[in-house]
């Protein structure tokens, strides 16, 4: 799968895996599909109490509707209901989350990239190594795959017990460990328990932290269970 170099802000470079153009255009017609249908519904009920008219129409159908997968994706860091269900989402360049004027650009360009230059947007992601179509270059972002795994995969792959259904992660970056970080972590903590060195134990949390731009003040030993809880959970979605 094609993937995406980042460099963090510490000039830390990240690999995230690159959403592909099936994925994007496939998320885009479920929003699509889901715009229209809310068009047709509002259609309906403001025909049905006496008020449809050409502004009525605009205020409660059109814009709403045109609005909805930038509202989604401020809303839901990156992701619109189309790109949940195809597990991608929106990220700067360094791997952090766009601003809301990253979201908006984005939102701007869409509607002409689609109506006035359909192929030379695809052309584009095609031809862009980062995987960026027109407002993506504008606003510094692109679209990645998320690392989505199965239930069988997640017995077969343990990290720790299965987390609650109402557990709320306190690291979102812990999404994005890789599973030689997993094992790191886990053979660190196993070698805490037997021999109290701390010196490892500290190092891999200074080297986490700096990668993934974490800031806290857990003790060690708390904050690498944190993360590995979190990426339990988030791999589990």
């Amino acid at each position: 799968m094609q993937a995406v170099s980042v460099q963090t802000t510490q000039n830390i470079q990240l690999d995230y895996p690159l959403a592909s153009l099936g994925d994007r255009i496939l998320g885009y017609l479920i929003d699509l599909a889901i715009m229209l249908s809310y068009g047709f519904l509002m259609f309906m009920i403001l025909s049905s109490v006496g008020l449809i008219s050409t502004a009525s129409f605009i205020a409660f159908s059109v814009i709403p509707g045109m609005t909805y997968r930038m509202f989604a994706e401020i809303l839901f860091n990156g992701q619109s209901v189309g790109k949940k269900a195809l597990n991608i989402k929106v990220i700067k360049l360094d791997g952090s989350t766009p601003s809301i004027g990253s979201y908006i650009l984005r939102w701007l360009l869409e509607p002409i990239e689609i109506l006035a230059f359909v192929g030379l947007s695809v052309l584009v992601i095609i031809l862009n190594p980062n995987g960026q179509r027109l407002g993506d270059i504008l606003a510094g972002t692109t679209v990645v795959k998320i690392k989505h795994i199965t239930t069988t995969n997640v017995r077969n792959k343990i990290i720790m017990k299965e987390v609650d259904e109402n557990y709320v992660a306190t690291y979102p970056e812990a999404e994005y460990l890789t599973d030689k970080e997993i094992k790191l972590i886990k053979s660190v903590l196993a070698a805490f328990r037997e021999d109290t060195n701390s010196e490892p134990l500290n190092l891999i949390v200074e080297k986490l932290k700096n990668k993934y731009h974490i800031q806290t003040e857990e003790a060690p030993v708390k904050f690498l269970y944190t993360l590995l809880r979190d990426h339990t959970y988030y791999v589990s979605q």
